[in-house]
């Protein structure tokens, strides 16, 4: 019997019929449903609850492949769009999605939107974008019609030269914007909607931002594609030091002593950077520094502020009793005692607070220049440095932070150090 077009359809119909509702009243199907969302219940509960109580940020690798399941699913319904998506959703080319290392886990503040994939033969980082209350939106909604409304091409382009301009003082020329923008699918209205409103999510993101203006500079993570809300980025290679020798003894081989002197080196190298191009690193830690191509990094940029940015976040009029009220992280300023309002501008610098909390540490918790074989002279460098008094040590423009002097009197000490240490290693 040969059934025409109409019947095969019915057939069809009828098989798919069969299927759902196996699908839907199989008590198998429905326990394992159930379990599956009872598990994933129970680990952002515990997450939440953990982070409130203890300030630390628990990942699971099951919610990074949930995420990034979502994303694709997002991407196959026309909902975003990204030169990476198609890659990114194949699940070969990019895969393995996990949380971050121990040691990455472990910033304060905590980084909840930060993974780690393998791309190829080697790992990368994923960063969720994710809209903060800070975001402004970039469509609006007729009140009349209830439809959606988005800018012209060009009219965009201007919204985003002009925030660049205010957040971080530069004006782009046009060539740069597109491509920095890279907007897909032009002839096709609701995939370039997707398009701009993911471009704006992205370009509302610092660390995302930061990347892509400097990226020519080398002294940020580089950025190598995105899909909706996510960006990959490159991963640094760890800074590492054996941090337990701090609780049983203060010994260190001239070896690992060497390398300490050499990291130091490249982070005042990477300090310099940043004050070329007047950025303020206000949440610093050890575990933010890494290694790409021997330049020295800082992988995460959520902190990273322009200089004029963090002046205005600090003197913005806070109620304040003391100058311990009058801080953003580590960067720190003064409190107006007669109006009690922090009312002046940053203070400190990035040189003072990386000798304070990197090269000089507490006694509980030395920094990376103070060991055994640390020579006294170099100690009391790290001492002006991260407690500037004299006029001398003292920068100009930030009355509380390390001057230029100090610098060049550490940087000196530090290469004149590990050349000995080269020498008597390797003669």
């Amino acid at each position: 019997m040969i059934l025409g077009s109409g019947g095969s359809r019915l057939v069809l119909q009828n098989r798919m019929k069969i299927i759902t509702r196996k699908l839907r009243f199989s008590p198998r199907r429905r326990y394992y449903c159930a379990v599956g969302c009872a598990t994933v219940v129970v680990l952002v509960l515990f997450g939440v609850v953990a982070y409130l109580l203890t300030g630390v940020y628990y990942c699971f690798d099951v919610l990074v492949e949930w995420k990034i399941s979502k994303t694709c699913n997002q991407y196959y319904s026309n909902e975003i769009t990204g030169y990476m998506c198609p890659e990114l959703c194949a699940g070969d080319t990019i895969s393995e999605f996990r949380c971050p290392s121990t040691d990455q886990a472990m910033l304060h503040p905590a980084h909840p939107n930060r993974f780690l994939a393998r791309k190829a033969q080697q790992f990368v980082v994923l960063k969720h974008a994710v809209p903060d209350a800070s975001y402004e939106k970039l469509s609006w909604i007729d009140s009349h019609r209830r439809e959606e409304h988005f800018p012209t091409e060009s009219e965009y382009v201007g919204i985003v030269r002009r925030y660049i301009a205010l957040q971080y003082d530069l004006q782009l020329p046009f060539d740069k914007l597109n491509n920095l923008l890279k907007l897909k699918n032009k002839n096709n209205h609701v995939l370039f909607h997707a398009s701009m409103r993911n471009s704006w999510n992205l370009i509302q993101n610092n660390e995302y931002l930061l990347s892509r203006l400097y990226e020519e500079k080398e002294i940020f993570p580089q950025v190598i594609g995105t899909c909706g809300d996510l960006f990959i980025t490159e991963l640094l290679e760890t800074v590492e030091f054996d941090e337990r020798r701090y609780h049983f003894t203060n010994h260190i081989d001239l070896s690992k002593w060497r390398y300490h002197i050499k990291v130091a080196v490249l982070i005042l190298d990477y300090l310099e950077e940043m004050a070329q191009n007047r950025f303020q690193m206000c949440s610093v830690i050890l575990a933010g520094f890494g290694i790409s191509d021997s330049r020295m990094k800082y992988h995460d940029l959520r902190y990273i502020i322009p200089e004029a940015s963090i002046d205005r976040k600090l003197s913005d009029g806070r109620s304040c009793q003391s100058d311990n009220d009058c801080f953003y992280y580590d960067c720190r300023t003064r409190c107006n005692t007669t109006v009690h309002q922090c009312t002046t501008r940053l203070l400190n610098n990035n040189l003072q607070i990386v000798c304070e909390k990197i090269f000089r540490g507490t006694a509980g918790e030395p920094g990376i220049l103070v060991t055994e074989k640390s020579p006294n002279r170099l100690l009391r460098i790290l001492e002006r440095c991260a407690h500037p008094v004299s006029k001398a040590d003292t920068d100009k423009k930030r009355p509380w932070g390390a001057s230029n002097l100090v610098k060049k009197q550490l940087y000196n000490e530090l290469t004149s150090i590990y050349e000995q240490l080269a020498s008597s290693i390797y003669s």
